[in-house]
């Protein structure tokens, strides 16, 4: 990494001095020694720039310098020191006086021989080896070709605008006082515009050509000529540099900072020192740096301080970037900075008053609900912003904004506590069972809340778990018992038909036999119900799901149980509102829950009675209804007669297992379908419903 970071400013160095090569390449200038200088259009445009500064200091600062006079002229008079302040000249023994109207401007140091015009004139003029140069009435006549033929140019926009304030004039100024309209007259300085042209100055001047900043120039064109092959190469030298600080670049990256332990980075004291000090310190050496560029000029030793500036200023670099990118890696850039400790700092005492206030407004409202601490908290907080509106204005309201914010932030956790709550208790109402509530996720008023809703739930999901394994247990009884009682069964009945073959005279062994097949057969009748039931309520059935005119299977059930209906001497009442009416479901256990129905009838109905069967279609929805008058009176609950093994025949002389309802219950829930009853007196009315198929 340290060679890494030796090799970073070499390759910089040698790209920038790649393009600083070939821009000089490209300056037709830089290269010229000063005689040819005096030959190009810089020159002229450098020198009649010149010439256009002194017309201005002229005019407007001609107060500022030692004054003398020659009759009416006023002769102002700039030294070394102001003609370097106030014109940026590089030329060196150079001469000028410039004249318009009563006054003259010169650098030509006052004494004996220059305190008049043309002494002045015969100074410039007698200066050795010097050249010439005079603009007179717009004329330009000078001993440098080129200014002869392209120096006038540069005065073709030259025109200074300025005023003069000679005697009174009359001023007027209009207000309102007390609602009464007052125009105001005055007497204010007179202001004379005038514009002065090149035609109005005469400029006399002279130079050497020699350039008073040549050392560095010279210095740095030498010094560029060493490296002119690297501007030739810089279509390699570019792209190959780029590619190596981009690879170093990535791979500091990576480096900086790791450990043998790749999952920890190494960070050191100076990595802790607040982010901003360090950018302070880094601009301030940046600064210096920028002091140190100027310290130099035109000497020998500004190459040297160059490089120097470049090498410190590259330090700094290096230093800022390496412990940038180890305060990112080790994720403390932003916990690093001042900005982030006093704002911790500030928090951590707003935290410390925020808890002190709560323990004290705990102590103070023990005992409070929750409505009345509230209100109370309320009060305090209006009371609070306005002392802090009252006392601090506009940072106060602010202030008080954030408490607002904060408050409503505390109201509204509890709410969605509130609300967590409540959700959780209409889960446990609607027999599911979520996951036990944690009391660290809630507000202390809500803790003890949570422990007991806890202990319920826990408590519900055990008396649930309870019914379910007893009903279970139930199920596998039943099931179990109904097989092992089906195999006997089956050769009792076997054998008393056997028997009914025999040829006994005996009436009353027949008579005994007849009694034996009754029973068996309704103890056969018994078991298979009590097994359906079982399958029925576990769900343990197979479904063959299909559409169904309900309308013909009732037609079908009626024609089965004619015998039966007519034995009771039943009257049948159809009604169906269409031939076709369809259903989903499984047309053997539909049929199933049809004979259930029509059997219960058969059986309880009052004899010489009526029975009114409907099938009607509301909506998406199908309505089966067989309604009867009940023999015996119905002394017992719709929700008591749907249970299994009970009968509306209590003294259970008629046959029957109690199982049929409870049987086609079970059976229209696996198909979707719902199955209910309803009494009213002695009138007894099954309702069935499924979804409608078009």
């Amino acid at each position: 990494m340290m060679i890494i970071y030796l090799l970073v400013p070499v390759i910089v160095a040698v790209m920038a001095l790649s393009v600083l090569a070939k821009f000089f390449q490209n300056d037709e200038n830089f290269y010229l020694n000063q005689s040819q200088y005096f030959q190009t259009n810089n020159f002229v445009a450098s020198y009649m720039s010149t010439l256009t500064s002194y017309a201005n200091q002229l005019i407007y600062h001609n107060e500022d310098f030692p004054i003398s006079y020659d009759g009416e002229i006023q002769i102002s008079y700039m030294n070394e020191e102001d003609s370097n302040y106030y014109i940026d000249s590089k030329f060196q023994d150079h001469y000028i006086l410039i004249c318009y109207k009563n006054k003259a401007l010169t650098n030509v140091e006052l004494t004996m021989e220059t305190n008049t015009i043309e002494k002045i004139k015969n100074y410039i003029a007698s200066q050795e080896n010097a050249k010439k140069v005079n603009i007179l009435v717009g004329n330009i006549e000078a001993d440098s070709e080129i200014i002869s033929n392209k120096g006038l140019k540069y005065f073709e926009d030259f025109e200074y605008t300025y005023y003069t304030i000679e005697g009174q004039e009359t001023a007027y100024r209009y207000y309102e006082d007390e609602n009464e309209a007052v125009l105001e007259e005055s007497q204010v300085p007179a202001r004379q515009y005038i514009h002065a042209t090149i035609q109005d100055f005469a400029i006399y001047s002279s130079y050497k050509e020699n350039l008073v900043y040549n050392t560095d120039v010279i210095v740095i064109r030498e010094w560029m000529k060493n490296y002119e092959t690297l501007g030739n190469q810089i279509h390699l030298i570019l792209p190959i540099g780029i590619v190596l600080l981009l690879l170093m670049f990535f791979y500091l990256v990576i480096v900086i900072g790791r450990t043998k332990k790749e999952s920890e980075i190494a960070c050191n004291d100076f990595d802790k020192i607040p982010y901003e000090i360090i950018w302070a310190v880094a601009l301030l050496a940046f600064g210096m740096c920028g002091v140190m560029l100027n310290i130099p000029k035109h000497t020998d030793m500004f190459v040297t301080m160059l490089i120097s500036v470049y090498f410190v200023a590259y330090i700094v670099c290096a230093v800022l970037f390496h412990t940038t990118v180890k305060r990112m890696k080790a994720k403390m850039l932003i916990k690093s900075t001042l900005l982030y400790m006093c704002v911790m700092w500030f928090v951590k005492v707003c935290k410390k008053i925020k808890n002190a206030f709560g323990i004290w407004f705990d102590k103070s409202t023990a005992g409070m609900d929750l409505v009345k601490k509230l209100i109370l908290g309320m009060i305090g907080y209006a009371i609070i912003s306005l002392i802090l509106m009252a006392m601090m204005q506009g940072f106060g309201f602010l202030l008080a904004g954030g408490l607002g914010i904060y408050l409503f932030s505390k109201i509204a956790q509890r709410i969605r506590d509130f609300a967590k709550i409540e959700l959780h208790l209409k889960e446990m109402y609607e027999g599911i069972h979520p996951e036990d509530l944690k009391a660290e996720n809630f507000t202390p008023e809500f803790q003890n809340s949570i422990l007991y809703i806890n202990d319920i739930s826990n408590g519900f999901e055990n008396a649930i778990q309870e019914q379910l394994k007893s009903e279970r247990l139930k199920a596998e009884l039943i099931t179990n018992v109904s097989h092992d009682i089906k195999t006997p069964l089956t050769s009792i009945i076997n054998y008393v038909d056997l028997l009914k073959k025999e040829e006994i005279e005996n009436d009353k062994a027949k008579e005994y036999i007849g009694v034996l097949d009754n029973k068996s057969q309704r103890l056969k009748k018994l078991t298979e119900d009590l097994i359906e039931a079982s399958k029925a309520s576990s769900g343990n059935v197979k479904l063959n799901m299909e559409k169904i005119n309900i309308v013909q299977l009732m037609k079908q059930a009626i024609g089965e149980f004619e015998d039966k209906f007519n034995t009771s001497n039943l009257q049948i009442i159809t009604k169906f509102e269409s031939e076709e009416i369809f259903i989903q479901a499984d047309n053997r256990y539909m049929y199933r829950i049809v004979e259930n129905i029509f059997s219960n009838v058969a059986k309880y109905s009052m004899e010489n009675s009526r029975v009114y069967m409907d099938i009607a279609k509301k909506g998406e929805k199908v309505y089966i209804d067989v309604k009867n008058i009940s023999k015996d009176t119905l002394n017992i609950s719709e929700e008591e007669l749907m249970q299994r093994f009970v009968r509306g025949d209590k003294s259970r002389t008629m046959e029957g297992s109690g199982l049929g309802l409870s049987i086609s219950q079970s059976l229209a829930e696996i198909q979707n379908g719902e199955l209910s009853i309803k009494i009213d007196g002695d009138l007894f009315k099954v309702e069935v419903c499924f979804n409608l198929v078009k």
